[in-house]
């Protein structure tokens, strides 16, 4: 006879039994009938649905239960529920919030929405870096800053959601900004030959007018820089370089590289994958250089290898006259790390390239690489692109 009518009591004593291993169940059933277990002691409210699971795992280990003592075959349609079964909220709402001064977009939508809310507006790695769930609310929260709203407010279309004013206020807000964005976001561009830059405050353009070179090149990477990219055609590689909102940049050749570099002012820091084959790399960037009408006098290597080596390195290092004192070259040459004295304010770096083609695993070189205005990748081998980041072929 069974000791209570209910049917959470009644399984509650089968899944005693199953942890005794007094019933045997097959490893499919075991996480659902955990779970249940859990949602029963912890006094959880059932869907409807999960209830008529429950009884089906009960009704399919009935005649087992019965062997080992607890016999409830009879009386499965009988069974009484102690609690009420929970009514899922399907509602679909989006509006924007004010939350501890930081501007919000929440999202309420059934569970059954969530792997099409993640393929088409976030990855599960972008909502836990610029979102959040909200359990007491149950809404999911994101970043207003980080967010497309325009293909959000398709997608609410899509899925029939209830669309707040708050919304559609802020959508509205955004779409004049795109609209009118040419005279509101920060941009440089070409006016007599000279580099201007556009939307900014007098701070800024005193700034400008005391470190601008009035070289078109420097001027344009100086500018890209501080935030203002190129917006103007782009015809030319700096040209390119400026316009693009992204730091990283590919380029297959030396001899692409050493054309590029001519115009470029300041000094140019070059970090070796200390893996590869550091001498004959070497051996074929001087060469190329020479090639390209860049004298090896711009060229300092600025490392050695230790005196038990066997390569050669440092003799030819001697021998091709990449050695001597550092102040008086342009190119800079250093394995897997930069040296500190590079950021002094003396140093002007305008561009750092690298032959690694994954990200470099010295803290200060990857530090350097993520916030430096143009890093070039070089190397017929195109680079391993990390988390977030992007590398435009040039």
């Amino acid at each position: 006879m069974l000791s209570s009518e209910f049917a959470e009591d009644v399984f509650v004593e089968f899944y005693n039994l199953v942890s005794q291993q007094k019933i045997s169940i097959q490893g499919q059933d075991f996480s659902p009938i955990s779970s249940f277990h859990e949602k029963i002691i912890n006094s959880g409210e059932l869907t409807k649905n999960q209830a008529n699971f429950l009884i089906k795992l009960l009704e399919k280990y009935k005649t087992i239960s019965a062997m080992a003592g607890l016999d409830y075959g009879s009386k499965l349609t009988d069974l009484k529920w102690q609690r009420p079964f929970r009514v899922l909220d399907l509602s679909k709402l989006i509006y924007v919030e004010l939350r501890e001064n930081k501007l919000e977009i929440c999202l309420k939508f059934p569970y059954q929405l969530k792997k099409e809310f993640e393929d088409e507006i976030a990855s599960r790695d972008a909502l836990h870096t610029h979102g959040a769930w909200d359990s007491e609310h149950k809404v999911r929260r994101l970043d207003f800053y980080h967010y497309n709203l325009i293909a959000l407010y398709e997608f609410a279309c899509k899925h029939n959601f209830e669309i707040d004013d708050s919304f559609m206020i802020a959508l509205g807000d955004v779409e004049e900004i795109w609209q009118n964005q040419d005279d509101i976001l920060p941009s440089s561009d070409l006016c007599a030959d000279w580099v201007t830059l556009f939307n900014t405050n007098e701070g800024t353009q005193d700034w400008w007018r005391e470190h601008s070179t009035n070289c078109y090149e420097s001027d344009l990477l100086l500018a890209k820089s501080m935030g203002y990219p190129y917006a103007g055609k782009s015809h030319t590689t700096i040209e390119k370089i400026a316009a693009s909102h992204e730091n990283s940049f590919w380029m297959k050749t030396n001899q692409e590289f050493f054309q590029l570099a001519k115009s470029f002012s300041g000094k140019i820091c070059v970090l070796l994958d200390r893996s590869s084959a550091t001498l004959p790399w070497l051996q074929s960037f001087v060469a190329d250089a020479e090639k390209s009408g860049v004298s090896r006098e711009e060229i300092k290597v600025c490392f050695r290898e230790n005196k038990e080596s066997i390569t050669g390195l440092n003799d030819w290092i001697k021998i091709a006259g990449v050695g001597g004192k550092v102040e008086t070259g342009r190119i800079l040459i250093f394995e897997s790390k930069p040296a500190k004295w590079l950021f002094k304010d003396s140093n002007d770096v305008t561009l750092v390239v690298t032959n690694n083609i994954f990200p470099p695993t010295n803290t200060m070189a990857r530090d350097w690489f993520m916030c430096h205005p143009c890093v070039i990748y070089l190397g017929d081998t195109r680079p391993t692109e990390t988390k977030g980041q992007k590398i435009v072929e040039l």
